[in-house]
């Protein structure tokens, strides 16, 4: 495969814009990367893609989602986090169903796809009865994503407001996350790996987070999980443990395991200390932080400390959607006004979060994150010139200020085409559509959440 004529970033270690440039796919990995056009190669059954007037770069990378909330987009709107969670979120994730759980992903999917997103992150930690992990993977896998999937668990928490539907036995998460790993992990020729993950402190029995860790250890998995998103974990860590989520779980060891810290909103400077030291990577969900008044994380300053940072949407109850270019502008705006510093994020760096940056913060930075000769073959062709984004003076800053997703033409994971001129290639994404919308409001009633439809108009929030 041949995709040629386009302007091509590149992200690789000199961050070349090549203009236009050509990339060629072999063997569902890049096999050269080179400025200037090619003529069509002799006939031979390669497919050559015409970029011309068009940006080529490496898929977008998502560092944090939870797929199961695609059928909560709105019951939880203008809620602090603990109303959020206790009305909408945990009842909800009480009464999922397999069907739900496939559904919600494989529309998640699709969303993701369809904006640029060719690899995500996805954090299932809702288990009130079997085979919902296998659901959540068969949707990446039949939708053609790279997924990384998080067996999540909850285990502790029932004083705090976690529904006891929701909370398992370590022996059981244990059992379960260990099938996981060892039916999933390497599975779809390698798109899909997976992840354990602990939910938040306040809902982790410390038994539980020293056990998931061994099992991680003997099974070669890495860790990810909520840290310091919000006040009350800080303080429910102290009252438990003596010191802060962060530091408790570098006491024990826990980081010694690769760890992926989720949000990082209330870290003090011993903390980005921490992180520094133990080399954590951190998820950053502008966007959900936003939405819920979590605050803001210090990515400038995990940014010049070398802290590894990946962009991500987070759940789309809390967002309310999958769209990575959304995040670029929000992740570049938040900390301009944050700091009153409009230098605080570049477009540059906005890009670098949620491509090279975001495959390190998922180690995975020798396979994916940008276009050099030898990484898998996940790209992304996007036509800046129509409405929204055009006229460009600057691919990147069209990109990160000006893009909205809609201009995202072809996706292509693991050197196959996903998505053609704006055409989902792997499944139907009008059936799926359809059934999904049943689904959310089935799953309403069931969870006996009121329907936002039903609500009167609300001139204030309570």
């Amino acid at each position: 495969m041949w995709i040629t004529g386009g302007t091509v970033i590149t992200m690789d270690p000199q961050r070349r814009i090549l203009d236009p440039g050509t990339v060629r796919i072999e063997d569902r990995r890049i096999a050269s990367v080179e400025p200037g056009a090619r003529p069509a190669p002799p006939p031979g059954g390669e497919t050559v893609i015409d970029a011309s007037g068009k940006v080529v770069l490496p898929g977008l990378i998502n560092t944090h989602t939870h797929l199961f909330q695609t059928l909560l987009k709105g019951p939880g709107d203008d809620r602090r986090l603990e109303d959020w969670f206790r009305s909408v979120v945990g009842p909800a994730s009480c009464a999922l169903t397999e069907e739900d759980c496939y559904l919600a992903a494989t529309a998640g999917c699709i969303e993701a796809i369809r904006s640029g997103t060719t690899t995500l992150k996805d954090f299932m930690y809702p288990h009130p009865r079997p085979g919902l992990s296998d659901a959540v993977v068969r949707a990446m896998t039949e939708t053609g994503i790279r997924g990384v999937f998080v067996r999540g668990y909850i285990d502790y928490g029932e004083a705090y407001g976690v529904p006891p539907a929701l909370i398992q036995s370590t022996d059981e998460v244990l059992a379960d996350c260990e099938r996981v790993a060892r039916r999933y992990h390497g599975s779809a020729d390698g798109r899909i790996t997976v992840r354990y993950g602990p939910c938040m402190i306040w809902s982790c029995s410390r038994e539980g987070l020293r056990a998931i860790q061994r099992l991680a250890d003997d099974l070669g998995i890495g860790l990810t999980m909520h840290i310091a998103e919000t006040p009350f974990s800080l303080e429910n860590a102290r009252a438990r443990f003596g010191v802060g989520d962060l530091a408790f779980l570098e006491q024990t060891g826990f980081l010694e395991t690769p760890t992926l810290a989720v949000h990082c909103v209330h870290l003090t400077p011993h903390d980005l200390r921490i992180l520094r030291a133990r080399r954590v990577a951190v998820s950053h969900n502008p966007t959900s932080n936003m939405y819920l008044a979590a605050g803001v994380a210090p990515v400038p300053q995990m940014l010049q400390a070398g802290i590894p940072v990946g962009l991500a949407t987070d759940g789309p109850a809390s967002n309310n959607n999958q769209n990575m270019i959304e995040a670029l502008k929000f992740a570049a705006l938040l900390h301009k006004v944050h700091t009153l510093d409009p230098t605080a994020i570049t477009a540059e760096q906005a890009l670098e979060m949620a491509t090279i940056g975001a495959a390190e913060a998922l180690g995975l930075e020798r396979e994916i994150g940008s276009l050099e000769p030898g990484k898998r073959a996940d790209v992304i062709v996007a036509d800046l010139r129509g409405a929204f984004a055009g006229p460009v003076h600057h691919p990147v800053s069209s990109l990160v200020y000006a893009a909205v997703g809609t201009e995202v033409d072809t996706v292509i994971v693991d050197g196959r085409v996903v998505m053609e001129a704006r055409r989902l290639l792997t499944v139907d994404e009008e059936t799926i559509t359809e059934d999904a919308q049943r689904a959310a409001g089935d799953l309403l009633a069931r969870a006996h959440i009121p329907s936002p439809r039903a609500r009167a108009w609300r001139p204030f929030a309570f």
